[in-house]
């Protein structure tokens, strides 16, 4: 139901809904389409662009999905996935038996919905080993996995005739104190086709239960593989109370930057040739010979780097593949060069060129397997992979005739908002889901991402459809327009302030600060600093203003990137603080000391410490009503035991303690 309601002699739209689904992304849409399917006929997706988040957009050379594999030939079950997720470190327990029970169900809803998952004959969905992943639990319907599953999950949402309202962007989610706890019971947002109107374009959706399926903090670093469509919106959920968890955690690994991909598997096995330049293009060298001492150590780290595609401090000892981050991370960062990856000419360490026939054995069974054989890198890619190498034509890279740039980039953030098995936030019914959320630990299998957003955004349905067929939470109509009165005084002071500033140019600050020390090497220090940064840069942002009214959307995102980083570096120091050497995705230290310890091993190969103690920890932060930022750490919660009774879970299920 819409109507209008007048805030200070401005007319402002009222949406009145049982649930509204906040973001377009592949877990959002699945949550809308459950949502409906369960019976909860009165849902609106509320989003800022449909078609721009990252599922929409992303992939890789075969972008994987995670989810059991029955044909793997191990006996594979909920309880073997449960435990392999968990032993990623930082992950709670009762999270991932769930994510492994309904990994099928949610595999096979997509299915049934078009996407092409590959079967044999016989009809089989095989698998193959992934990152993290001993029992071939990977999947992929080709480079673009996720956009596939977009896009029949759209269809799906059109079908159901699911109301989207699009160009909408949330700027505020309204809680009320109910018995001691926040609940949620609306949204604020921003129609950004109607900024030069009085209002604002401001909008009031009434909402009881909300999904949050926003994506992940894309626009907080410089080097980024995420989409530019997608920005994020974790800031204005921690403003309104929300716990978040891992935030220091997250992805990085070598992508192509001109246009945003993922460079992993085949597009590391058919083994590039690495050069890098001055900023003129001048002094070309093949930096790699700097840090293997033979030519076998070198092809085959860079073929390891293919499926031991993220960034990883496990895999730096003995010439291990994240010796090949550390190497391009180093010619950016320390020495201002440029890097590319060139598929016409084959590498060569010294005198001593790729060649099929003379590689290391994994590297040639495996090329042989894939009937990869070709002379030069974009002959067997041709081979093994073709879907990748049009993908880069069809983007405007011909990798037969030029090399592509290429950084370490931030890809994604295993940290988010806090979650019960249920995927609902310490915000009573605010469920989180997707990238947003923070499921994930240290370490995560390729793909199971993807299998975290659709089981999750599925138990948020359930647990929606179970609670508003009980009971009506809406009626806080008072409350929402106070709320809404104070931020349309909010915009207008904006347009009023004397000292406007380039949101632009606010946001290049926010995110090279993010890349010099939240990278691949951080240490206290350096992060220390950067929290005074923000939060100096914080207060000069709540007394600024804008030029035009076209700035503000970016002008609130800005806000919410602060608040997002500020719970990303008080994180990073709760965890540091505790750790007594490098973990996970990050190497602690400095990168100059990190250059020059591979300058004296001088190609000998460097070691490093490794403190993976405090693995069964998760750091929790949370802002209090005056946003300060509070961390702490706590116990990773332990695999519920799972020796049931079918009579009894039965009886719990009939009767509805499942929900308890």
């Amino acid at each position: 139901m819409e109507i209008s309601i007048d805030i200070g002699g401005v007319s402002v739209p009222v949406i009145d809904v049982t649930a509204a689904v906040v973001g377009s992304g592949a877990a959002a849409l699945n949550g809308a389409v459950h949502l409906k399917r369960l019976g909860v006929d009165d849902v609106v997706i509320v989003t800022e662009r449909l078609g721009a988040g990252t599922s929409a957009n992303a992939g890789s050379d075969k972008q994987t999905y995670y989810r059991l594999n029955p044909e793997g030939g191990q006996g594979d079950d909920a309880a073997s996935m449960a435990k392999d997720l968990f032993n990623g470190m930082g992950m709670h327990g009762d999270i991932a038996l769930v994510e492994a029970a309904l990994s099928s169900r949610e595999f096979y809803h997509l299915v049934e919905l078009g996407v092409p998952f590959p079967h044999d004959r016989f009809g089989r969905y095989v698998g193959y080993k992934t990152d993290h992943d001993q029992r071939s639990r990977g999947t992929s319907a080709g480079p673009n996995t996720s956009i596939l599953m977009y896009g029949r999950l759209l269809d799906e949402v059109r079908r159901l005739e699911v109301p989207i309202l699009d160009n909408l962007e949330v700027v505020d989610l309204v809680t009320v104190r109910d018995g001691g706890k926040k609940r949620i019971c609306g949204l604020i947002a921003v129609d950004r086709t109607r900024l030069t109107e009085r209002g604002f374009g401001l909008v009031l959706i009434e909402a009881g239960y909300v999904i949050y399926g926003i994506g992940g903090p894309a626009a907080l670093y410089r080097e980024s593989v995420y989409p530019k469509s997608q920005v994020g919106s974790t800031g204005i959920a921690l403003k309104a109370g929300a716990a978040a968890q891992n935030l220091a955690e997250s992805q990085f690994g070598i992508a192509s930057t001109p246009f945003r991909w993922n460079l992993s598997g085949s597009y590391q096995q058919v083994i590039p040739r690495y050069f890098s330049v001055e900023g003129d293009g001048g002094d070309e060298r093949e930096f790699l010979n700097d840090y293997f001492p033979t030519p076998g150590q070198l092809f085959e780290a860079q073929f390891l780097k293919g499926y031991q595609w993220p960034f990883d401090v496990r895999r730096i000892d003995n010439f291990g593949s994240s010796n090949i981050d550390l190497a391009v991370y180093i010619e950016r960062e320390a020495r201002g060069r440029r890097v590319f990856l060139d598929y016409t000419k084959n590498p060569a360490h010294g005198d001593v060129e790729f060649s099929v026939d003379t590689t290391p054995e994994v590297v040639r069974e495996y090329l042989e397997k894939s009937n990869a054989l070709g002379k030069t890198p974009v002959e067997r890619l041709k081979a093994m992979n073709p879907p990748a190498l049009e993908l880069f034509k069809e983007n405007g890279i011909d990798l037969e005739r030029e090399p592509v740039e290429t950084a370490v980039c931030h890809q994604h953030v295993n940290g988010g908002l806090a979650c019960s098995v249920w995927w609902e936030s310490n915000i009573e019914n605010l469920f989180s889901v997707g990238e947003c959320c923070g499921t994930h630990g240290v370490y995560r299998p390729g793909g199971s991402a993807l299998n975290s957003g659709q089981v999750g955004s599925l138990r948020a349905a359930q647990m929606i459809a179970k609670r508003s067929s009980a009971e009506d939470l809406r009626g806080e109509r008072g409350l929402m327009e106070e709320r809404l009165a104070g931020k349309l005084e909010c915009l207008k002071r904006l347009l009023a302030s004397d000292r406007k500033i380039d949101p632009a140019a606010e946001r290049g600050v926010i995110q090279e600060r993010m890349s010099a020390v939240m990278g691949i090497v951080r240490n206290r220090a350096e992060i220390k600093s950067a929290l005074e940064e923000n939060k100096k840069m914080f207060e000069r942002h709540k007394s600024a203003g804008v030029e035009d009214r076209g700035d503000i959307p970016a002008f609130l995102k800005n806000e919410d990137l602060l608040l997002t980083e500020r719970g990303f570096l008080e994180s990073a120091l709760e965890l540091l603080k505790g750790l007594k050497g490098s973990r996970g995705s990050f190497l602690v230290g400095r990168l100059d000391e990190l250059v020059d310890l591979y300058i004296e091993s001088a190609g000998r190969g460097i070691e490093i410490d490794i403190d993976e103690s405090n693995g069964d920890t998760v750091v929790e932060f949370a802002y209090d009503e005056n946003l300060n930022g509070r961390t702490r750490l706590v116990k990773a919660r332990k695999i519920p035991s799972q020796e049931g009774w079918f009579e009894e879970d039965w009886r719990e299920f009939r009767e509805g303690k499942i929900y308890q």
